[in-house]
């Protein structure tokens, strides 16, 4: 706790995404230390009623503005002013991006097209003009997210995984290029996260039920034990945060025995075919 009180104290805080999930959960475990977050969403509902909760029953003074990151001049016109009004720009949590499952086969060009914006471009957006903003303060940390799946391939997650794959690769050569102005960067890959992201997200022939009925088990990793860790390793400079043993496991699977990896991620993909397409 000291460490995270001494990391984020007095801190101004940009939590894109900031509603819900994961994001919201950001918001509720960093206002004890943070002077100012600021909780950056296009859901006006949400994030008005979480700011209404939070003020004042905690040390940090809590901000909404109404953005969809897509749109890189809402972005920028919105981050500027947060950092000229607000105070330099301390931490940036991106965490904005849709979730898609199903096989390639069965998957139409307009969801491959949706799920790319929806994911690639506000990391894009986000990345770009807040590094411009911290390179000018001389100072700062952005943590994007991607996922699991931005580790390694995961089956009926090929598309969804490539937009991930991309946020992985962008942030991590961000933070080489960044580190000589004195910003930081990193790359947050959760596991599956009980949090609405599956109930807006796009299947293609799956069983929405069946799937939703497993990403809301109670074995399911909630998004306050998510935020927790994803707090704790930004304050350590992580370079690629996981919430999960699981998946630093598969990744060091998959990176020194891929065939081992393939064989076990291809049973669990045939006990998909057989109980969670639709047919």
């Amino acid at each position: 706790m000291n460490t995270l009180y001494y990391t984020y104290k007095n801190k101004v805080v940009v939590v894109a995404g900031g509603a819900s999930g994961i994001g919201e959960h950001l918001v509720r475990q960093l206002s004890p230390f943070a002077s100012h977050v600021v909780i950056v969403d296009r859901n006006k509902k949400l994030s008005t009623a979480l700011a209404k909760q939070l003020n004042g029953s905690l040390t940090a003074k809590i901000d909404y503005e109404n953005v969809e990151m897509t749109d890189s001049a809402k972005v920028k016109k919105t981050f500027v002013s947060i950092n000229k009004s607000v105070g330099p720009i301390d931490y940036f949590f991106n965490t904005v991006g849709i979730f898609m499952a199903g096989e390639m086969r069965d998957t139409p060009i307009e969801n491959w097209n949706a799920v790319m914006d929806a994911n690639i471009l506000p990391m894009i957006n986000g990345s770009s003009i807040m590094y411009e903003i911290m390179q000018k303060n001389g100072h700062g940390h952005i943590v994007n997210f991607a996922s699991a799946a931005g580790l390694m391939p995961i089956p009926i997650m090929s598309i969804y995984g490539a937009t991930k794959h991309a946020i992985v690769g962008m942030t991590l050569g961000l933070r080489m290029e960044a580190a000589s102005f004195n910003i930081k960067v990193s790359v947050a890959c959760p596991t599956v996260v009980n949090t609405p992201l599956y109930d807006t997200a796009i299947y293609n022939s799956v069983n929405q039920p069946k799937a939703l009925k497993l990403a809301k088990s109670s074995k399911i990793q909630t998004p306050d034990v998510a935020a927790r860790r994803i707090i704790k390793a930004t304050a350590r400079n992580k370079p690629i945060i996981h919430t999960a043993v699981s998946t630093k496991l598969g990744k060091v699977l998959f990176e020194f025995s891929p065939s081992v990896y393939i064989w076990a991620t291809q049973r669990l993909f045939r006990y998909y075919r057989e109980t969670m397409r639709s047919k």
